[in-house]
């Protein structure tokens, strides 16, 4: 049995979080698998990133919600000092607390790794303004057609010395989806995480996707207004990603 105890949390659960906890970093697999539901074992075995040669756990809270689920968050060290934490959601199903739901903490957005020019090149003022923190689309000015995704020639009139002018990077929400699984290596430990397709006005209604920041618990709905956010890339080498967040 535990020694701490949880606010309005049934006891046998923090039992379970503990010893699953202690399962985790101790490597015993056999433990961790049953803790979790067996149609998402797949899913959640990739969902969150561990620090590297994990060897302690310790259980920092554990509380209702959301809904029917209990959300635990369970600091995770290393052999080499660095930490991580993550929640996981729990449901009783049938009597037994199972895993539904795993990730890293704080809520971080995914890297995809194929954020840079095409091999043509026929995107590169677009990824060039990121790094001045500006939101450039393609822009026919005999036409006045706005383009994305860009084109060598204008599609409405063929004019082929077309511009890059910077737009308000503001819009509204067109459509949106929340994934859950881990498509690639890439997005372990950032699941859930939100992509937007955004209208931006100030580019002829043009349609651009990005990631939404801080969209783990968001409630997202068709029309609401976003706001672009320029994330630095960590090497100098690499360039920006357009984030959009809630306005």
């Amino acid at each position: 049995m535990t020694e701490v105890r949880f606010p309005d949390v049934p006891a046998d659960l923090a039992d379970v979080v503990v010893r699953h906890g202690r399962a985790v970093a101790a490597g015993e697999n056999e433990t961790v698998l049953a803790d979790f539901r067996p149609d998402r074992v797949g899913q959640l075995l990739a969902s969150a990133r561990p620090p590297d040669r994990m060897n302690a756990s310790e259980v920092v809270a554990i509380e209702p919600g959301p809904g029917p689920l209990y959300s635990a968050y369970i600091r995770y060290s290393g052999a080499g000092g660095d930490e991580a934490v993550f929640r996981s959601r729990w449901i009783d199903i049938d009597g037994t607390w199972l895993v539904t739901q795993v990730r890293n903490v704080p809520d971080t957005p995914p890297r995809p790794p194929f954020a840079e020019p095409t091999d043509d090149g026929s995107d590169t003022p677009h990824w060039e303004g990121l790094r001045r923190g500006e939101l450039r689309i393609q822009h026919c000015p005999r036409c006045d057609e706005w383009i994305w995704s860009p084109r060598p020639i204008c599609p409405s009139c063929h004019h082929d010395e077309l511009e890059w002018p910077s737009v308000d990077p503001a819009g509204t929400v067109y459509a949106w989806t929340r994934t859950w699984q881990p498509f690639h290596p890439s997005v372990s430990g950032h699941l859930p995480y939100v992509v937007v397709t955004v209208e931006l006005p100030a580019a002829g209604n043009r349609r651009v996707v990005g990631v939404l920041l801080d969209g783990d618990g968001a409630d997202v709905r068709i029309g609401q207004q976003v706001k672009a956010e320029f994330d630095d890339a960590a090497d100098a080498a690499d360039y920006p990603l357009l984030r959009w967040r809630l306005s």
